[in-house]
């Protein structure tokens, strides 16, 4: 039975529980809901294997249908975050039966992880982590003590907590692991990587993983800018004894540094960033390597109001974008200023640098509805192309990833605009009622005015509301 059918017997037994009149029947009532819930998971991953099997077998199935993989496309159509989509269809495909050339159907490598899943007996965050430990343990070992590792993770699952689980999966791999040094250097060298994530409250946070050899490097070059004997101190009067050139500054007489090492750390890492942008002379997709700040004209002669920078989302301070300006590397863009003439009609097909920091600004990557391409990962694409007749001008150009701009040049995907945004149209065989879906970053709702200081504050909590010039 799958696990589709098992969650709907299930479901019904749930709706049809009474209500709960003491501890122990509210108790059941959350047992029950942890079994529906990972029975969720399991139909979930299921469907997920269904789908990933079949792209596979189509030729080009993904792409037809307006996607790079299984994962983006049951992201878009079950409404499912990039990483739990991702995670299913993993799973999916590592569970699914395989079928030899004889067409003999066999079971899937991970024969014990699609019994769990098909019982609802584990959660896809389990599960993704015990795929993520079978690859690196499959690097030393054969499939037979693989399977071991695989048997001994499902039964010892049920039993643990999430933390206690997650310092199982990390350990049991370096029983694997050889004693010789370079193979052990290898491993670690596959284990490492960088992660970036942008968080709810505008903060950028980067999980860095190194071997040691990048940790060598890294370290020196932070401790280069961190080391107490090479942290100066200030005096505030530099005409005062202490400060007259050639002595040295007192931490009594100076201002000491309040920064925490944290703090330190992520300023020097700022800076060696700072000096390699200055010193790159490379180019990224056609343009130049540099940070573009965007401002309007009137924040920038008064120093208030924010600016943004392009690729982050949360707003930086007038003044500090000012300060930025001053940087070789790091483009202003005073946004109702005169700039030069962006738009260059027939007379050229492929776009300037000019227009294409134009697009970077606008559209601020690939614009198609399930991708998150950077910009300087993308291609200028024309709407209307041009040899067809279309311009060479801002209004027909747009920012799409390589695997996009093939998709919409190739697959009857069609671009609209309605008051202002762009919408794509698919095709009727992927979507017959050809429902638009919105191109490009979200519009910024304009209802919203974010106060500038402490005294519009105060002054918005004791006056009356107001929202669109009616007071509430």
């Amino acid at each position: 039975m799958s696990a589709a059918a098992v969650l709907a017997e299930r479901a019904a037994e749930f709706a049809a529980l009474p209500e709960p009149r003491d501890v122990a029947s509210r108790l059941d009532r959350v047992a029950r809901f942890g079994e529906l819930r990972r029975l969720i998971d399991s139909a979930g991953i299921e469907l997920a294997g269904e789908l990933s099997a079949f792209v596979e077998d189509e030729p080009d199935g993904a792409r037809k249908l307006g996607e790079r993989s299984p994962a983006v496309l049951l992201e878009a159509r079950a409404g499912l975050e990039p990483a739990e989509a991702s995670a299913m269809c993993t799973i999916g495909a590592a569970i699914q039966p395989r079928t030899n050339l004889q067409g003999e159907v066999l079971p899937p490598v991970h024969e014990a992880l699609a019994i769990a899943v098909a019982e609802g007996g584990i959660r896809i965050a389990r599960a993704a982590r015990v795929l993520r430990t079978l690859k690196l343990i499959s690097e030393f070992a054969p499939q037979e003590r693989c399977a071991e590792a695989e048997r001994f993770l499902i039964e010892k699952s049920p039993g643990l907590t999430d933390r206690q689980f997650a310092r199982v999966c990390r350990d049991l791999p370096e029983r694997f692991v050889p004693d010789d040094t370079h193979e052990r250097e290898e491993y670690l060298r596959r284990r490492s990587g960088l992660v970036v994530r942008h968080l709810p409250d505008g903060l950028v946070q980067w999980v860095v993983t190194m071997h040691p050899e990048a940790a060598g490097f890294a370290t020196a070059a932070l401790d280069a800018r961190t080391a107490p004997r090479r942290q100066p101190t200030f005096s505030p009067d530099p005409s005062s004894e202490t400060g007259q050139p050639g002595s040295e500054f007192s931490e009594s007489a100076g201002i000491a540094d309040g920064r925490t090492m944290r703090e330190k750390r992520l300023d020097a890492f700022v800076s060696m960033c700072r000096e390699s942008l200055g010193n790159d002379s490379g180019r990224v997709a056609g343009t130049s390597v540099t940070m573009m700040v965007t401002m309007t004209l009137d924040d920038l002669r008064s120093g208030l109001g924010q600016a943004k920078i392009s690729g982050i989302d949360q707003p930086i301070g007038a003044a500090t974008a000012r300060r930025l300006a001053a940087d070789a590397n790091i483009i202003p863009v005073v946004l109702g200023g005169e700039s030069e003439c962006l738009d260059m009609g027939r007379e050229a097909r492929l776009a300037t640098e000019a227009q294409r920091r134009a697009l970077e600004l606008r559209d601020k990557g690939c614009i198609w509805p399930t991708c998150s391409t950077p910009p300087g990962w993308c291609e200028v694409a024309h709407d209307v192309p041009w040899f067809a007749g279309g311009r060479t001008d801002l209004d027909n150009l747009m920012l799409l990833c390589p695997f996009h701009h093939r998709v919409y040049d190739l697959e009857g995907w069609q671009l609209i605009r309605r008051d202002g945004e762009r919408w794509f149209i698919p095709p009727a065989w992927v979507d017959s009622a050809r429902t638009p879906l919105r191109a490009g970053p979200v519009p910024a709702f304009a209802g919203v005015v974010r106060p500038r200081r402490s005294d519009d504050i105060v002054r918005n909590i004791r006056g009356p509301a107001r929202f669109g010039g009616l007071a509430s």
